[in-house]
């Protein structure tokens, strides 16, 4: 995987940091090298590819929620031979017009740190990138889905924590979790930080998601990506979801971020090869990679 030292000196400018494949069980199932094609045609220099790491055995045990969540979470395991034999095809291939990142989306999940830095052991020196995430947060009844569905949300996070805003406030302490996991070969770009607001348009306007604490929480989330060093996801999917329609993190938060100097990496989070360019534009005229 490269280093830190390395990740900086990629052009954030021209580097689309999250992309997904033909190996996404949710995804759209196109080739990924029309991804990469698309992403040549629209002026990118850099492209990770961070399809999502396979999840232990244990993580498809019975419990509630959306089956389908759980089921197509990531890809798996065995698919990973497959995986890592077609992107350095397409690497070797496309070299002379664009520099691949071969690697993968990795959740974090708190039970399952053990497996995790086992598996990030055994498959770093194939990875080039990667970015750690948070999905899925714990209840009573197992892990639910943050992302799922609007209902999904409902029945599941919200009913655990009570209201939007103990959700936001859940996630930024697993997000810091991740951020504070100290832990060799781990990523050094967090993903989609505000991904517990996907559903915000099918709430009533006045809903409240924030407060003190989750201000609190995205201070000192910032606080600690900073004093690292490291890197944010500049998550555009979201604004062309009518359920979200803003980016993730939102503009307040990339306005909060850009003062606290963090960099920030574009990221489509394409899970469709039309989608390899979604909100670059937005990405650009704000200047956010600065």
């Amino acid at each position: 995987m490269l280093s830190l030292a390395e990740l900086h000196q990629i052009k954030r400018q021209t580097w689309s940091g999250h992309n997904h494949t033909e190996f996404c069980p949710h995804g759209s199932g196109e080739d990924t090298e029309a991804f990469i094609q698309r992403a040549i045609a629209s002026g990118f220099q850099t492209y990770s590819i961070t399809e999502h790491f396979p999840l232990p055995p244990e993580f498809y045990r019975p419990t509630t929620g959306s089956r389908h969540a759980i089921a197509t979470a990531a890809m798996r395991l065995t698919e990973l031979p497959a995986y890592f034999t077609k992107m350095a095809m397409l690497k070797r291939k496309y070299h002379n017009q664009i520099r691949l990142l071969v690697g993968f989306e990795v959740d974090y999940i708190a039970e399952f740190r053990e497996w995790t830095v086992q598996q990030l052991a055994r498959y770093h020196n194939q990875m080039d990138d990667a970015i750690l995430s948070v999905h899925f947060l714990p209840t009573e009844t197992g892990l639910r889905a943050i992302d799922e569905s609007p209902q999904d949300f409902r029945q599941g996070v919200l009913q655990a924590y009570g209201s939007p805003v103990a959700v936001a406030n859940a996630y930024l302490q697993t997000l810091q979790a991740a951020v504070d996991w100290s832990t060799p070969n781990k990523p050094h770009r967090y993903g989609h930080p505000m991904l517990y607001r996907k559903w915000r348009n099918t709430f009533p306007s006045q809903t409240l998601w924030a407060d003190a604490t989750t201000q609190e929480r995205q201070h000192t989330l910032y606080a600690s990506i900073q004093r690292r060093q490291e890197f944010l996801d500049c998550n555009m999917a979201g604004l062309f979801r009518p359920t979200e329609t803003e980016s993730s993190p939102n503009q307040d938060w990339l306005r909060a971020a850009q003062q606290a100097q963090i960099p920030l990496v574009f990221g489509a989070d394409a899970h469709k090869v039309a989608a390899v360019d979604q909100g670059y534009n937005t990405y650009l005229e704000n200047h956010y990679f600065m």
